[in-house]
């Protein structure tokens, strides 16, 4: 019973973080845009503008061998031995967009702080 009950859970996680993997592909530049031009508009310290920059770039980085297998997933080209190599794919895309927010959640609220400080 716990067996099937945490492999229902793997599962799960894995098709959440697959879907959030496959949004992520197009909102991982576009909230990075939205992110660093707020920055700028709001006045806010160049620094965290860079570090977002940076977080996007390392994290554009990681996925991209991941979204190559998406690709060649998606095209029809052998990926894996079934459809979950795609699916693991996606989810660590998604993993990988998930620590992006976590560290532009923390460089906005470091930022807030540092100026609340000052």
């Amino acid at each position: 019973m716990a067996g099937s009950m945490q492999l229902i859970l793997w599962q799960a996680m894995i098709y959440v973080l697959g879907a959030i993997g496959l949004f992520a592909i197009g909102a991982l530049p576009l909230r990075t845009y939205a992110l660093i031009r707020s920055l700028r508009a709001n006045s806010k310290p160049t620094w965290q503008a860079v570090l977002v920059l940076v977080a996007f770039l390392v994290s554009a980085a990681i996925a991209s061998q991941f979204l190559m297998q998406v690709v060649k997933c998606l095209l029809g080209h052998h990926c894996s031995a079934n459809v979950a190599g795609g699916w693991f794919n996606a989810a660590f895309i998604g993993a990988i967009y998930v620590c992006f927010e976590i560290i532009v959640l923390a460089i906005r609220w470091l930022g807030g702080r540092h100026g609340v400080a000052a």
